[in-house]
């Protein structure tokens, strides 16, 4: 949304074309920007279902090509010159077909696993995978690099997940890529903040959504190791109802509060560190660097593009989540060393200039610019 409002404001126009149990065409309430809002035309939007099911969806979405008479309207009634696509799943690479039909360049955004995975998310039965399995290998890469060489620029989030792409062959390798983080700009100033909300005590956050792979069971587990007198923690999101009554009986007895879904400026002003405890690759880390730039020390896990947002310990702190002693010894030095709190926060001063949403919109026009003059 931000990267759109950026672009919006520098005089160019823009629309988002999304995929909803219903169809809309106008104004985004939220943001102002005209949204082809089109029905999904596959068998089902969310929710839990069975395997067969499941598989159906992926089928639809991944070999099908339901929506291309949609997509074809909008481009018809819009007439983009360039297309730049994001979360593929249930939009799918019809899009990409569709565009190279009409000659319009695309810029494909990598921020999850759905062109190597089935699930999006690289992992399976609790485990990170560590190259593609043979049903993802059939229904999610294969299908995907049949059309991947339509993309004209990649953006990657991260250093890590082009990486893990390169190790697949997902795009051909001759495709021009560029590593761009997210955009990120508080709702308001950052107003200037006590060294640690309590001098006796470490303010501990957790920010997101509530799920296993995001680690939140495994924190409180090692935090009760802790004496109690030396920390409280701020869980800020939600999650499936019953997963979240279980981590809360769980931290029954700690200092721990969970306070459901949170704005950013309020969470983050209400706690010291911040610890992303995610067991599984994340691409980014989105609130990695957004709590950097509210002043809150991040600590990070050592997976996927997380220890990059920190500049791999220069503007955080990274553990391991396989080593509860190393997450334990960086609350500890967060909590003790003075001097690197200021130094972080220093860091971060300088360093929120590259997640600033003007800063992405212009990196992002550049790459436009570029393609466009290449059709002239």
């Amino acid at each position: 949304m931000q990267l759109a409002q950026g672009l919006q404001a520098r005089g160019h126009a823009v629309a988002v074309l999304n995929v909803d149990d219903h169809a809309h065409r106008g104004l985004h309430a939220a943001s102002g920007i005209p949204e082809y809002r089109l029905r999904l035309r596959n068998l089902y939007l969310r929710g839990d279902h069975p395997a067969p099911t499941r598989i159906g969806w992926h089928l639809i979405d991944r070999l099908g090509d339901r929506m291309a008479a949609d997509y074809r309207a909008v481009l018809r009634d819009f007439r983009p010159d360039v297309i730049n696509t994001h979360v593929m799943a249930g939009i799918g690479t019809t899009i990409w077909r569709v565009a190279a039909a009409w000659g319009v360049p695309v810029v494909h955004r990598v921020s999850d696993y759905y062109l190597m995975c089935l699930n999006s998310g690289h992992r399976k039965k609790g485990a990170n995978c560590t190259g593609v399995c043979r049903s993802c290998r059939a229904l999610a890469l294969a299908p995907a690099r049949r059309r991947t060489p339509l993309v004209r620029h990649v953006i990657y989030v991260s250093e890590k997940i082009r990486s893990i792409y390169d190790c697949s062959d997902v795009f051909p390798r001759d495709v021009p890529t560029t590593i761009l983080t997210g955009a990120y700009r508080p709702e308001r100033p950052v107003a200037p903040r006590p060294d640690l909300l309590e001098p006796d005590r470490l303010t501990i956050g957790f920010f997101g959504r509530i799920s296993p792979e995001k680690g939140l069971e495994q924190l409180l587990t090692m935090l009760r190791t802790l004496p109690g007198d030396s920390w409280r923690l701020r869980v800020g999101g939600d999650g499936r109802s019953d997963y979240v009554n279980q981590l809360k009986e769980l931290a029954r007895d700690l200092p721990v509060d969970f306070l459901g879904v949170q704005a950013p400026d309020d969470f983050y002003a209400t706690i010291d560190t911040l610890v992303v405890s995610s067991l599984w690759d994340e691409p980014s880390g989105r609130v990695a660097f957004e709590s950097g730039i509210h002043g809150v020390i991040p600590i990070v896990a050592a997976r996927g593009g997380l220890p990059e947002m920190v500049a791999h310990g220069e503007r955080g702190l990274v553990f391991d989540p396989d080593a509860p002693a190393t997450l334990l010894a960086a609350i500890a030095r967060v909590r003790g060393d003075r001097a690197l709190r200021e130094r972080v926060r220093a860091r971060w001063l300088i360093d929120r200039h590259d997640y600033d949403p003007d800063v992405v919109a212009e990196r992002t026009l550049a790459i436009y610019e570029r393609l466009v003059e290449a059709r002239l």
